[in-house]
């Protein structure tokens, strides 16, 4: 909440962008140098290959997942605070409920039997607060979202903080 969902949307593709070119097929080439760039590749620690590959794809579907749910939750925020009222706010509760289910969905179906337990218990926090999201906003249940979003972007956060573990980042 606070980001524009532009905003949110611009962040989600750059971060896929990154994904998708640090998780090509061919191993065998070699990043090129961008002047004035030092890259370093980011691994936790102990993390086999296999793991490494199961996280970073299982993440690439995180982010893209999660972009697009924030968007939709933030517009159906916007609309509720503007006309204070479930019955005003048109279909924005029905896609913010559709995007919740779908990209908890889509996560839920990312998680590979490589991908470490630690990871899988955030990736089951972050989906189950999802839905409870969904949940609260299906029903109309305007006193328990804040209390059920804080917990959302707290699940989300905290999977968003591991995946940055296994990706490459680049620093100046």
């Amino acid at each position: 909440m606070g980001l524009s969902a532009r905003a949110v949307g611009s962040v989600a593709l750059a971060v896929v962008v990154v994904l998708s070119a640090a998780c090509g097929t061919r191993d065998d080439v070699e990043p090129t140098p961008t002047p004035g760039v030092v890259t370093k590749t980011v691994v936790r620690a102990g993390a086999s290959e296999a793991e490494k590959v199961a996280v970073i794809r299982l993440c690439q579907q995180v982010i893209t997942s999660a972009g697009v749910m924030v968007r939709d939750y933030n517009a159906f925020i916007k609309r509720l605070n503007t006309v204070q009222d479930y019955k005003k706010v048109d279909s924005e509760d029905e896609w913010a409920v559709e995007t919740l289910n779908t990209g908890a969905d889509m996560v839920r179906k990312a998680v590979a039997p490589d991908v470490p337990g630690d990871v899988d218990e955030q990736v089951q926090a972050f989906v189950s607060s999802s839905e409870k999201l969904a949940e609260q906003i299906q029903g109309k249940r305007r006193e328990a979202l804040n209390r059920v979003s804080k917990e959302w972007a707290a699940d989300r956060t905290a999977l968003l903080d591991t995946c940055s573990e296994y990706l490459s980042a680049s620093q100046e």
